[in-house]
């Protein structure tokens, strides 16, 4: 029951939409009442409330609607309109009923129903809507797990966890993001309300920003920073904010403080905005005395009440389901009750997953009873604060001197074009790393892998004849040749280490999407060092380094722990034995069956044969029709556990760098992303991560560069990536500064410790995709000579 707290007149709808008939206008004071059932719906056109019956007046009669009727709670054009203002009002017990409690949430009558309360006998439960209830337990025609899986995966891209550390700004902002912080003054420092506590950015002048990640429909009135007299140079004497996407951002604001005249204390730098922005970012483009490094205290924020609809009906329209192919064949109102259910099931989850995941016991056991609904825990917006909390409880000190290592890449080059000269494999990448890190003497003690992700190298490399200092480049270029030698990016030439091998899928020439993968070598029992590859796999997972392994699907999911299946998990590593075990097994006939003769045996993925029957001379025994099913069955048995042991041993260095109840949160999707990047580098995902320094983002250098981009492959793409940054995949943060002596027409150069493109002018965007390609494909050692880097 509701009450309209001024009057207005009421549009009684006969469709949830702004198009729909408009049935009778009713006139609505403060003391009248609406009786709304369960049910709702929100669309394009705002949130919807079914009506059941309504009151004018207190002493006035009932008007019940004998149709459905509706009326538009809010509009979705514009946040601050108030079209409908209710205020609910406690429902009352029936009076013929003994009970003194009475109940009409979802949530409320779920825990009534199956908690052990002794007081439920005195709860009057209301009765629900039956045509709303039918609707959400109706499962759609043929539908499986599989389409929530693909449900969920389209709804996790919009969903903002809840944020423990945004403090007073929790009901307006999604997220905070920060360019860089030194020790323990992290964004969190802006929000908890301290003045003592201060967010400190170190790097480079001019380069230290602030993102805040606005609540769907909030409105900013007024956005302060507070600032302590006691930081001196560290103060902000100019700041720009801008508002919108993260590659097109409109400024909103100029603000420039004159510390001779003016004080410390709280500064207003944004007010009286009119429209929502997604992206609120403040940058701190000056400071005091020409200081380098920042310091703000804290944020302050005034916005205007969330609106969000949440997942609304017409969001599940099919240009959003391009990616989801398994959903189109569904309408958007099947898709959206589904949605609602799993929403309503996640939040459940979420209510006691801190009692099935206790932070204080994240590292004991393994939490199974989570194994049934893994792939919908994206939803959930408890996990990943509980994941963060595993993370940093476990973390350790960083070790007092930070290990230097000699690598001689020219020998690892020549390993590379011909490993059987190297059959120890000591000259690879792999192997000077792994050396080098060993503790040097007794009184030294191994890495643990197990630090802050603020540590974002973790060793220093000296390249033998290669001018390098190493501030950061030189490490995550010998991350991605550890990455490259461990799994290949190019599908020719040999494998130069054991650990893994190309899987079957590589050399089948089809159109099967897992042609790149690599799966760990069934014959390699090198348990040591597979261990250690999971302990470097685990510290990215923790950090903000990436191992690029390309696993597929099957190898990801034994990792994390999920179940796999033959028919669509080991398919991602040989499809066509799946097809073949399975048409066999399906055999109508023994003619069918005659027509391929087999024998009680079966090929691994390295190419050996294994032999499951022999007779007395030691032979394979020939297939009979009727045994089929059960070779069929020893056969997928064979195959599915060829890698146990070497996973087993990653995993068992993944589990001495994270606790077993962050794998148990993951999907295997997640831990993929997180040790190896995003596999996509999409030009829209480049843009969000790209960041214009002294260059008009609008300029035609910047112009002709995302036009040539736009011709690249993934691979490319993948190459530009690592020429600038060291890393293959995204995330990674990509600055575009211009060219020396702004040159025309030639090679591009490079920082990777910066992150740094220096883009020069071009005479088309023709030449510039042909200059970024060359140089991206034979630019990539860091030379003396070549002076194309200065790391």
């Amino acid at each position: 029951m509701n009450s309209p707290n001024n009057r207005k007149r009421l549009a009684k709808i006969s469709e949830p939409s702004t198009e729909s008939k408009r049935i009778r206008d009713l006139n609505a004071s403060s003391d009248s009442l609406v009786y709304v059932s369960g049910e709702e719906m929100c669309n394009a056109g705002g949130k919807w409330l079914k009506v059941v019956k309504f009151k004018s007046t207190a002493g006035a009669e009932d008007i019940v609607f004998d149709t459905d009727a509706w009326f538009l709670l809010y509009s979705t054009k514009t946040p601050t309109e108030d079209l409908l203002s209710l205020q609910e009002v406690s429902p009352s017990v029936p009076k013929d009923s003994p009970c003194k409690v009475v109940i009409n949430k979802w949530m409320d009558v779920v825990c009534h129903h199956f908690s052990l309360d002794l007081r439920k006998k005195n709860v009057y439960v209301t009765p629900p809507d039956i045509c709303a209830v039918s609707r959400l337990q109706t499962v759609p025609v043929n539908w499986s797990i599989e389409h929530d899986e693909a449900l969920v995966r389209l709804m996790s891209k919009y969903v903002s966890p809840d944020n423990g550390q945004l403090g007073a700004i929790k009901n307006y902002v999604d997220a905070i993001e920060v360019s860089s912080f030194i020790g323990d003054y992290g964004a969190s420092c802006l929000t908890d309300g301290d003045p003592e506590t201060f967010w400190e950015s170190d790097g480079t002048a001019g380069r230290h920003w602030i993102k805040l990640k606005m609540k769907k429909g909030t409105i900013i009135k007024k956005l302060q920073i507070c600032l302590d007299s006691s930081d001196d140079n560290y103060l902000p004497s100019k700041i720009v904010v801008k508002g919108g996407d993260l590659s097109n951002g409109k400024i909103l604001n100029v603000v420039n403080i004159d510390w001779e005249t003016e004080e410390a204390g709280t500064h207003t730098i944004l007010s009286n905005m009119t429209e929502h922005y997604q992206w609120v970012t403040i940058k701190i483009k000056d400071c005091k005395a020409g200081g380098i490094d920042t310091r703000i205290r804290e944020l302050k924020l005034v916005s205007t009440e969330e609106r969000t609809l949440g997942f609304y009906r017409d969001f599940f329209r099919s240009e959003n389901l391009v990616r989801f192919p398994i959903l189109e064949t569904y309408s958007n109102e099947e898709l959206y009750h589904r949605s609602q259910v799993l929403q309503r099931f996640m939040e459940i989850v979420d209510c006691v997953l801190l009692y099935i995941v206790p932070a204080w016991e994240f590292s004991i056991g393994s939490y199974s009873s989570l194994e049934f609904v893994r792939q919908l825990l994206p939803l959930s917006k408890k996990r990943l604060t509980l994941i963060e909390t595993c993370l940093k409880e476990t973390a350790l000190k960083w070790p007092p001197d930070m290990p230097k290592l000699f690598i001689n890449r020219r020998t690892a080059m020549e390993h590379r074009c011909d490993p059987a000269a190297d059959p120890e494999y000591k000259n690879s990448i792999f192997m000077q790393i792994y050396e080098g890190l060993k503790p040097r003497d007794r009184m030294s003690k191994p890495l643990n892998y197990r630090w802050s992700s603020r540590y974002e190298q973790w060793w220093e490399c000296k390249f033998v004849s290669e001018g390098v200092i190493d501030q950061g480049g030189g490490f995550r270029d010998s991350m991605s040749d550890l990455s490259e030698e461990l799994c290949p990016s190019s599908s020719e030439g040999l494998v130069p280490l054991p650990y893994f091998i190309r899987s079957p899928n590589q050399f089948c020439e089809d159109s099967n999407i897992n042609r790149d993968v690599f799966v760990p070598n069934p014959q390699c029992r090198d348990f040591p060092r597979y261990e250690w590859i999971g302990q470097l796999m685990g510290a990215c997972l923790r950090g903000k380094e990436n191992l690029v392994l390309s696993l597929p699907r099957f190898v990801w999911k034994r990792l994390v722990g999920e179940r796999v299946t033959w028919e669509r998990d080991y398919s991602t590593v040989d499809a066509s034995s799946v097809k073949l075990i399975d048409t066999l097994e399906m055999s109508e006939s023994t003619a069918d069956f005659a027509s391929s003769p087999r024998s009680w045996s079966c090929t691994l993925s390295d190419g050996s044969m294994v032999l499951i029957k022999v007779d007395w001379e030691g032979n394979s025994v020939p297939l009979k029709y009727e045994d089929r099913e059960r070779y069929c069955s020893e056969v997928r048995q064979i195959r599915m556990t060829e890698f146990d042991e070497q996973i087993a041993a990653l995993r068992s260095g993944l589990l001495k760098t994270i606790p077993q109840a962050v794998l148990d949160l993951l999907t295997w999707q997640e831990l993929e992303q997180r040790i190896s990047g995003d596999p996509e580098i999409s030009i829209e995902a480049l843009k969000l991560s790209t960041h214009y320094d002294d260059v008009d983002e609008k300029g035609v250098r910047v112009k002709y560069m995302w036009e040539a981009l736009r011709n690249f492959s993934n691979e490319d793409r993948s190459r530009f990536l690592r020429f600038i940054t060291g890393r293959r995949r995204l995330p990674a943060t990509v600055h575009i500064s211009s060219g020396r002596d702004n040159a025309v027409d030639c090679l591009p150069e490079s920082s990777t410790c910066g992150n740094t493109l220096y883009l020069p002018n071009y005479s088309s965007a023709k030449m510039a995709e042909e200059k970024i390609r060359y140089a991206t494909y034979n630019c990539m050692d860091i030379d003396t000579d070549m002076n194309l880097w200065e790391d």
